[in-house]
């Protein structure tokens, strides 16, 4: 499910379990009336979102309280872990959990609420980066008909953009007289984004003067001009968004990886200025604040991402998806990764009610520090059962979608060419069904060959017209192309192909031409765009973890080096200076207060959050909003960076355990 799908999910569960929460009487009425502004409400229309405000305001109700118990779940543990020991909790820990209990359910609270105005903003933006799709369809469609209106409605049937739903609802104004006809319809359309868009309004005029020309070849030369004025303007837009992510991007990659793993280093030493450094401040700071801060940083930035193309839409009903049942996937990695995980949760357990000192030489070796987690941290059984359900879900759910969507783009890819071929041989008066088998041979090993050689074979031996060769949902050639780029043009080939197997041709070469400029700017804006997320992507795979690992390693050696040189002191020569500076720190980090096993399963924890949120950043800017992308490059950095990490933590451990033996 989409974004806005969960939202409106969310909000109808709420309504139906959380309404009382919500007193329905006249009071309430006025509240969400003076919540919920007439402007609230008009981009709750625009969005839309399926929810009324008082959905929103039980939803918004709902997640704080939800929040609000999470967060006491995760006091409760706090201070249980503590046992007969509860008074030693530290000041900044008891703030810390104040904090989070108060931050979580106002931020969720505030996040729910916001949300259309956030949606609404998101659509607009959007948009603007479907002009080239909504265009190309406007221009195709008048290069082979010249008809204004049957135009708009072949570019608002067959493109699913949020632009091409503004164009239906033009188009439905027209129809009950809101306007006088589809000039001034298009006329005021243009207007209205313009205030947005220069060039999307500059288009659109074109196109719409181009009706008026008195030769082909001059309506021909001012539809291209109109094609160009939209691809420029979005290649500035895409240049302009481009040129704002470096300063972003530099902030994501020194706030939320660099200082903070850095950082890392240097809390075996905070006892030097008084610091009590604990486990749980570690964990609120670098699993819960951190990642916050991160997800909100990148969301912003990716919400001002407008979509140049979109990413095509395939259905669960495809042949080599239909056999994928996601929750029993999700059960099956869910299992596994648990049964990787339990030896790090029984090691965890064993220190908490086996004595260092116990007789057992096993359970010695496990629950002592100096054991069995100096060559390995136990912890990282659960990094790695955490890592492998993620890595096995999206990998067995969401490969096949990435080789059906890869399939895909290469057909789009190819199809430009093989339309060139398609239209020339059409032009020389050859029929259709030898036309598609020529392009077949000529396209030989190509992915859209396939397709072709279909079509072709529908209307040879079964005799059927071009529409039902290719459209015919039972044995159609592009039953199963499920690209909205190559069935528009099919069916412009279609319509034209009845009136004039010349003009058609004719409009079919320019169309391949015109594709192929689509797919110059596509690439180039893929180029810019990808310059700037690779240092993220090569971060978030290799770099973070290495470091995190490394630091992770040195900060025992430092710690260990402290507590033995404290042992060393003479105790007669206690209070002295230097005696009083180490005991301040081995009491403030020492293996009983952060336990190196802990640390390494927060900061874990702290990687995998990071790969995450930098691979959805990344893949966003790059792809914008393809889930099968994402899940699939998730399934590929997660184990790579919990591999770095691991090998990294164990090498490190080893080698200055060596140094320290030494």
């Amino acid at each position: 499910m989409s974004e806005e799908q969960w939202f409106e999910q969310g909000a109808h569960l709420a309504r139906r379990y959380f309404s009382w929460m919500v007193k329905h009487n006249e009071k309430t009425k006025r509240k969400v009336a003076h919540l919920f502004s007439s402007t609230y409400r008009d981009t709750l229309t625009f969005s839309g979102l399926t929810v009324d405000p008082i959905d929103i305001l039980i939803f918004s109700y709902a997640g704080a309280l939800l929040a609000f118990l999470v967060a006491f779940v995760i006091d409760l543990l706090i201070i249980l872990s503590y046992g007969a020991h509860i008074a030693e909790i530290d000041g900044v820990t008891v703030l810390l959990m104040i904090f989070i209990s108060l931050f979580l359910p106002t931020f969720i609270m505030n996040l729910i609420v916001n949300y259309p105005k956030t949606h609404a903003r998101y659509m607009k933006i959007h948009s603007l980066g479907d002009v080239p799709e909504v265009l190309s369809y406007l221009v195709m469609y008048l290069k082979l008909v010249p008809n204004l209106e049957n135009s708009v409605k072949f570019a608002a049937t067959e493109s699913s953009t949020a632009l091409a739903k503004d164009l239906r609802k033009m188009l439905w104004d027209m129809e009950i007289r809101v306007y006088h006809g589809i000039t001034d319809a298009l006329t005021t359309f243009a207007n209205y984004w313009g205030k947005w868009s220069d060039h999307f309004k500059r288009s659109l005029h074109l196109i719409r003067s181009s009706i008026h020309e008195p030769e082909e070849a001059q309506r021909i030369i001012t539809l291209n001009r109109a094609l160009d004025v939209g691809l420029e303007g979005t290649r500035e837009l895409m240049n302009q968004f481009a040129n704002k992510l470096h300063q972003p991007t530099m902030f994501i990659y020194s706030i939320g990886i660099m200082i903070p793993l850095s950082i890392i280093a240097m809390l075996p030493a905070a006892g030097l200025i008084g610091l009590n450094v604990t486990i749980f401040q570690v964990f609120f700071l670098y699993d819960i604040i951190l990642p916050v801060v991160v997800f909100l940083y990148t969301r912003k930035i990716l919400l001002s991402r407008p979509a140049t193309f979109n990413p095509p839409i395939i259905p669960s009903e495809h042949p080599s998806l239909v056999k994928i049942d996601k929750k029993k996937r999700l059960l099956i990695s869910c299992g596994i990764g648990s049964l990787i995980a339990l030896p790090g949760i029984i090691f965890m357990i064993v220190p908490l009610i086996v004595s260092t000192d116990s007789p057992n030489t096993l359970l010695n070796f496990i629950a002592n520090p100096n054991g069995l987690n100096s060559y390995i941290p136990v912890t990282l059984f659960i990094i790695w059962g955490v890592t492998a359900t993620i890595t096995l879900y999206c990998t067995t759910v969401y490969r096949p979608y990435k080789k059906v969507r890869d399939d895909i783009k290469q057909m789009e890819k190819e199809f430009s060419d093989a339309l060139y071929i398609l239209g020339k041989r059409i032009h020389e008066e050859k029929s259709p069904e030898e036309s598609f088998m020529y392009t077949a041979d000529t396209m030989r090993g190509a992915k859209i060959e396939e397709v072709f050689r279909q079509t072709g074979y529908n209307l040879t031996a079964m005799h059927i017209n071009i529409r039902d060769a290719l459209f015919n949902t039972e044995y159609g050639s592009l039953r199963y192309v499920y690209s909205d780029r190559i069935k528009a043009i099919m069916r412009l080939f279609v319509e034209g192909i009845q009136k004039s197997q010349k003009a058609v041709s004719i409009s079919i070469i320019r169309i391949a031409d015109h594709l192929k400029e689509l797919q110059e700017v596509e690439n180039k804006i893929k180029d810019t765009l990808y310059s700037l997320t690779s240092t993220l992507r090569s971060t978030a795979a290799v770099f973070a973890p290495l470091i995190a690992g490394v630091t992770l390693a040195i900060t025992k050696l430092i710690s260990n080096v402290i507590s033995s040189m404290a042992g060393k002191i003479p105790a007669n020569v206690t209070g002295v200076g230097s005696s009083t500076v180490f005991s301040g720190i081995t009491e403030a980090f020492t293996l009983e207060n952060v336990r190196p096993e802990y640390f390494a399963l927060v900061i874990g924890i702290y990687i995998i959050e990071l790969v995450f949120l930098l691979t959805r950043f990344t893949n966003g800017i790059d792809e914008g909003d393809d889930k099968a992308e994402f899940m699939y490059s998730l399934s590929r950095v997660m184990p790579t960076a919990v591999f770095v990490l691991t090998i990294t933590i164990i090498f490190g451990q080893l080698m200055f355990s060596s140094i320290i033996s030494t």
